[in-house]
């Protein structure tokens, strides 16, 4: 047996001779032990408190970690129910996300359809000029021409007729000549606004296409 169990032991025998002896008189025990007798209860009442002390703190412990355990084993086999808000916020970030693409499909398709029409606009504009331009030139080259006969066969008051006359006519197709002129000039401010593109007359100097020729006729009499 172990040096300390027998030390317990022996205390504990101790105690229970003055128990039994403590009515008649003083224990033999204790009048052989002493000092050292008292000293030994005192170690052995010591120890005990200290071992219930440590007992009530394992059991303490013990307790936490039972509930802790509880806890893991709960959360590992019975998962948390997904939140109702989870799904329905996905689904309105889904939906709104699809309609801002669609809108921006919307978008897109309009602004082509209108850059169509623009370039369609323009194209049409420029070829009505260029045959104003060049209607405006035949008549002028016919109007010279006709001065020149004329003026050898007719006289002065048919030559000022036919000169007015042909004046009003140019005066009529400069003047739309120059409305269409305008106009185009509109389309292209407005094209450069709605797309960003400068069409500036430097621009338009440089391309055939835009080249304005604007005859004018200087009539002598």
């Amino acid at each position: 047996m172990e040096p300390g169990m027998e030390a317990m032991e022996d205390d504990i025998c101790i105690l229970k001779h003055e128990t039994a002896y403590g009515g008649a008189g003083e224990s033999p025990v204790s009048v052989c032990a002493g000092d050292e007798s008292v000293a030994s209860h005192f170690a052995l009442v010591t120890a005990y408190e200290d071992i219930k002390k440590r007992l009530r703190d394992t059991e303490r412990e013990n307790t936490l970690l039972r509930k802790r355990v509880k806890q893991l084993e709960d959360k590992l086999f019975r998962p948390e129910a997904p939140s109702p808000e989870g799904p329905q916020y996905v689904n309105k970030a889904f939906s709104a996300y699809r309609g801002i693409y669609i809108q921006k499909e919307d978008l897109q398709l309009e602004l082509h359809k209108l850059k169509r029409e623009k370039s369609e606009s323009e194209r049409r504009l420029n070829e009505q000029l260029q045959a104003k331009e060049m209607e405006l030139l035949q008549l002028k080259t016919e109007m010279e021409t006709s001065q020149v006969m004329k003026s050898l066969t007719s006289t002065q008051d048919d030559w000022q007729v036919d000169r007015v006359n042909s004046e009003l006519k140019i005066h009529t197709l400069q003047e739309e000549l120059e409305r269409m002129t305008r106009e185009k000039n509109r389309l292209q401010e407005h094209c450069g606004d709605s797309s960003g593109t400068d069409c500036d007359q430097n621009d338009m100097e440089s391309n055939p296409r835009y080249v304005l020729h604007l005859p004018r006729l200087v009539l002598q009499v």
